[in-house]
């Protein structure tokens, strides 16, 4: 698909396309501002940082799911700093994409394809956590109760590492089989 069909599509665009200004008229309601407050909330309760929580949600909630930095700080009645931080954060961790609008230099910011998998697909880092783990000083070795609490968080890390791309692999089929809101099938 190409970007252009893929934009008119609300199919996930790629990082530097190119989109036409819809202006205010894409922005969430106050239903949906309210909605992503509270999934918002959910997000920071468990340790997300809290305005990165609350610039995913509104564009998880907007109509067209991007916004501009200028859309995202009316949303949530912030500053543009505040946004600007909370899209660095967003970006690092490969959860929001960047393009540009058409015939100015504003960015617009959309979420990247499947999202809430970054963490699953970031298998390589709980790998990684797990080796620096098990890699512990003689200070840290398995007799002492310092030695044991890093080895079981090595132990957990490798079961994830393991896991997650069973879990990624088994949401694929069930997404393939039009069941993405629903339970699976019974076995």
């Amino acid at each position: 698909m190409t970007r252009r069909r893929a934009a008119d599509h609300g199919a996930a665009r790629l990082d530097g396309d190119v989109v036409a200004d819809r202006g205010n008229e894409e922005l969430p309601d106050e239903a949906a501002r309210r909605h992503a407050d509270r999934l918002a909330g959910l997000l920071d309760a468990a340790g997300f940082p809290r305005m990165p929580a609350r610039t995913l949600m509104a564009l998880l909630t907007s109509p067209s799911g991007e916004l501009t930095a200028e859309q995202i700080s009316k949303t949530l009645d912030v500053s543009p700093a505040a946004v600007s931080g909370a899209i660095r954060y967003l970006q690092s961790t490969h959860l929001v994409h960047t393009g540009s609008l058409r015939g100015t230099r504003r960015r617009v910011y959309s979420l990247a394809p499947n999202w809430y998998t970054a963490t699953l697909t970031r298998s390589s880092m709980y790998g990684e956590l797990r080796e620096l783990a098990r890699a512990s000083p003689p200070s840290l070795r398995p007799d002492t109760a310092a030695g044991q609490r890093v080895e079981e968080m090595a132990d957990f890390y490798a079961f994830l590492n393991r896991k997650f791309p069973e879990l990624l692999t088994e949401w694929n089929e069930l997404r393939a089989q039009g069941g993405t809101h629903r339970e699976p099938p019974e076995a």
